[in-house]
């Protein structure tokens, strides 16, 4: 988050009686561009997230979305529903599947251009894949990247789909969907 963007907030909270006047002070910090960089990031993350779940209407218990960030960035979005995991395109609803391909699908090359532009910039490893995961009931959402220097990078984009959803299929089966904790990655 920015400096403007944390000042006002906080100057909201103060006016609101939620914070102290004397809490302004902590909020007068310059970040390095690192932190500029994954907060940016981090706010992009966040509005997939919201993105992949509103184009549902709001009708899944848990999105779980990979960004391939490399040389042919993708989304690739299933989601819990009814008990069962499904991919975007086996949802019923015509008209949602519909948005996720028109709307949410067509960013990932746009999405991966700014988010690993700005880590370049600043000298950070390039994000090469990020695994999310949100959980409706308790509006929990968990971020997992894979940075170009990790070994890990050697994966094939679709063993990691399917190796992920393979251990989410098999998860859900024990996981209550308001536990407001984090799902297993792959890898």
């Amino acid at each position: 988050m920015g400096f403007f963007q944390r000042l006002f907030r906080k100057v909201e909270e103060v006016n609101k009686g939620e914070a102290a006047v004397a809490e302004l002070e902590a909020e007068m910090y310059v970040e390095s561009s690192e932190e500029e960089a994954m907060n940016y990031w981090l706010e992009m993350a966040q509005k997939i997230i919201v993105n992949s779940v509103k184009a549902t209407g709001n009708s899944v218990d848990r999105a779980f979305i990979l960004i391939d960030m490399g040389k042919n960035p993708s989304f690739d979005v299933f989601y819990q529903q009814d008990g069962k995991l499904v991919m975007w395109n086996e949802l019923e609803d015509a008209e949602v599947k519909e948005k996720i391909a028109n709307q949410l699908l067509p960013q990932a090359a746009s999405v991966a251009s700014a988010v690993n532009g700005n880590f370049e910039q600043t000298g950070l490893p390039a994000i090469a894949y990020a695994q999310m995961q949100f959980e409706w009931a308790t509006k929990a959402w968990f971020s997992h990247t894979i940075r170009e220097d990790e070994e890990r990078t050697k994966i094939e984009k679709d063993e990691m789909l399917h190796k992920w959803f393979e251990f989410l299929s098999k998860e859900i089966q024990t996981a209550a969907i308001d536990s407001d904790a984090k799902l297993p990655w792959y890898p």
